[in-house]
């Protein structure tokens, strides 16, 4: 089965906006567990965060993350959603640049896998 199911997220409580595009349905559940976390204090997807990094083949290219999280001490993390059977070199390279980002700024990365 295909994850691929684009839409909207409306009305979201903890985002500055009032819609949010999701490009999966994983997306789309994690949105809605991002509401229920009562250390969550605002998320969005919206947040034009662009992390250059390197392919195997020496190009520089950039990865858009998928969220960016505030928690309620004021911490920030970016958060990626992919499902398991999608992990390969190309992510490795993209995971390891966001954490890299990430600790240059003193936020936290995390990677969010999910399943079939």
């Amino acid at each position: 089965m295909q994850q691929s199911e684009r839409g909207v997220f409306e009305h979201p409580t903890k985002s500055p906006f009032s819609l949010e595009k999701y490009d999966s349905r994983w997306e789309r559940e994690y949105m809605e567990e991002l509401e229920m976390y009562s250390d969550i204090a605002k998320w969005t997807k919206n947040h034009r965060i662009r992390i250059p990094y390197v392919d195997d083949a020496g190009y520089k290219k950039y990865f858009e993350p998928d969220f960016l999280i505030e928690k309620i001490d004021g911490t920030k993390e970016i958060h990626e959603v992919k499902g398991g059977h999608l992990m390969n070199r190309e992510v490795e390279l993209k995971m390891n640049a966001a954490k890299l980002f990430c600790e240059a700024r003193k936020m936290t990365f995390r990677l969010i896998t999910k399943s079939r």
